[in-house]
């Protein structure tokens, strides 16, 4: 279920350039309306840090619904703090999710995976961080968080990834609420987690 952003996100990504790698906007922070949960594509897992270090990051997307799902010009972006908004790609034109497919994006700097379907360059993230899939419209799709006061946060925050195992934040369910719906567990980039519970 899509969401409108609040004016300080739709204005910040907006005014920032991947192609010149432009990190961040800020403005002054606004409340968030209330998170709902995605049930079409949703962030299926997500790690901060690895077994190659902190920069062995990604972000898994996954195609939940039972309809083929367009990604064209989608972005998925980062927030660490409730005024900064960092986009890390927009996926291109022609880019197409069947039914459980996953869109895998990792750092370049860092990651130890398999080859992913797109690398971001411009950040680093930190372990308390919100990552959020957002449409053209810059409506946010789904989104997750590890820290309270990202505008990615949906309920309460899900915990951090603090050493540097094989691990991710995995979905294991849909409620809309981060501390629930993601558990530590063994990641699998590439490969889809867990059917979410609707």
């Amino acid at each position: 279920m899509r969401r409108s952003l609040t004016a300080f996100i739709t204005a910040g990504i907006a005014a920032l350039s991947l192609v010149t790698g432009a990190a961040s906007a800020s403005a002054a922070p606004q409340e968030t309306p209330k998170a709902q949960p995605s049930f079409t594509v949703v962030i299926d897992q997500f790690a901060t840090r690895g077994p190659g270090g902190q920069a062995d990051q990604y972000i898994q997307l996954k195609n939940t619904s039972q309809a083929v799902q367009d990604l064209s010009n989608f972005t998925v972006a980062a927030a660490p703090n409730s005024f900064s908004i960092i986009p890390l790609v927009t996926i291109p034109q022609g880019t197409i999710l069947q039914p459980n497919e996953v869109y895998l994006i990792a750092n370049v700097r860092g990651w130890t995976g398999p080859p992913p379907n797109q690398f971001y360059s411009n950040t680093t993230l930190p372990d308390l961080v919100g990552v959020g899939l957002l449409a053209p419209s810059n409506t946010v799709i789904d989104s997750a968080a590890t820290i309270s006061n990202s505008p990615f946060v949906q309920g309460a925050p899900a915990p951090p990834l603090t050493t540097n195992q094989p691990l991710a934040l995995v979905r294991v369910t849909n409620t809309g609420n981060n501390a629930v719906d993601f558990q530590v567990q063994n990641r699998t980039p590439g490969l889809p987690g867990p059917d979410p519970l609707i």
